[in-house]
């Protein structure tokens, strides 16, 4: 009984990858986003619109629009030298300051390796944790790697929209 569990959960975890794949194509976000413009997009795939300042979730470890969870503030309590504490994380301002300066930390650390960190990089750490941009290079067949795909799957849309909008603004009326 177990075993059938099992496999039923593999082929709907498998179909939706698939599904994933098609609705988001296989490939990474298209173009580049800066690190700024990232952060701020992070609640459009947090939480819903027009969620409350107060909204919790992760069974009550994620905070705000943000979702973000007390290790994340320790880590940018260390990173900055700050004195947050997870319920800061309900106000808007200091998530997003929250949210920068880790990932700015990460990022610097990702460059210092040599790789060039992207959108897929940040996704990674921001749902898996620091060590998570690893992954992308380096994916595993494990939980947390599908659990980074779908986070990523997510999030995906949600970038190539804010770029293409960006390209449109940016191109000359009527080319």
């Amino acid at each position: 009984m177990d075993t059938l569990r099992v496999l039923r959960g593999s082929r709907v975890i498998s179909k939706l990858l698939i599904l994933c794949l098609i609705v988001c194509g296989c490939c990474p976000t298209e173009g580049s986003i800066t690190l700024k413009d990232f952060v701020k997009l992070i609640p459009e795939w947090e939480v819903y619109p027009n969620s409350p300042y107060n909204v919790v979730g992760d069974n009550g470890d994620a905070y705000g629009h943000y979702q973000i969870h007390k290790v994340m503030v320790d880590d940018y309590n260390r990173i900055t030298g700050s004195k947050a504490t997870h319920a800061d994380a309900f106000n808007p301002v200091v998530s997003e300051r929250i949210a920068y300066a880790v990932l700015s930390h990460y990022a610097k650390h990702i460059q210092s390796t040599g790789v060039t960190p992207t959108a897929d990089h940040m996704l990674f750490i921001w749902n898996g944790g620091g060590g998570a941009w690893r992954r992308v290079e380096s994916p595993r067949n494990d939980q947390k790697q599908i659990n980074l795909n779908t986070y990523k799957s997510r999030a995906t849309p949600i970038i190539n929209n804010y770029l293409n909008e960006e390209k449109r603004r940016q191109s000359p009326q009527g080319a």
